[in-house]
């Protein structure tokens, strides 16, 4: 008797042992997508003030440059209010609501609203002529701010890379 108990403890093991292998559950593997990478040119930097995230590029006789986004609620600060936030910078003088649109150029790929600006002046920071291009992109209950400033050469042969980057940089 003690036998067949033993026997029939052992099947009735491997039964569920077998039976709780058959149904196991899968694991599943999720993948984060990785941010696409900036153009090679670009280094980390430290963002500044409101930033989210900041680059700097630097070639040497032809200059430096800085590359930043910055996320706010709501507009911002308006259209108009950071363009002429960005020309004080350089030194520019505010222009008026009537004279806006001809400085604004679409970013498609940034959505309808999406407006690209490129100034050129002498950066009050720096004393030195710089150029601007920046993108204001709102969306929902956010407006994006992108900014590449920088030496001229340096922000002419840069602004095809941050353009390209811009749909991507979240």
């Amino acid at each position: 008797m003690t036998l067949n108990r033993i026997i029939m403890g052992v099947i009735g093991f491997f039964a569920i042992y077998l039976a709780a292998c058959s149904d196991a559950p899968q694991i599943e593997v999720y993948t984060i997508p990785a941010e696409p990478a900036p153009p090679e040119s670009w280094d980390l930097a430290t963002p500044f003030g409101p930033e989210k995230a900041r680059f700097s590029i630097s070639e040497g006789l032809i200059g430096s440059a800085n590359v930043s986004m910055t996320v706010l609620q709501g507009d911002g600060g308006g259209m108009l209010g950071n363009v002429n936030r960005w020309r004080g910078q350089l030194g520019l003088e505010p222009v008026e609501e009537k004279d806006l649109e001809d400085l604004l150029k679409p970013v498609e790929a940034l959505g309808e609203e999406a407006r690209l600006v490129d100034f050129t002046g002498t950066s009050k920071r720096s004393q030195l002529e710089e150029r601007l291009i920046g993108v204001i992109a709102p969306q929902g209950e956010l407006t994006w701010f992108y900014k590449l400033m920088g030496t001229p050469d340096l922000v002419e042969k840069s602004q095809e890379g941050f353009l390209g980057y811009l749909p991507d940089w979240r």
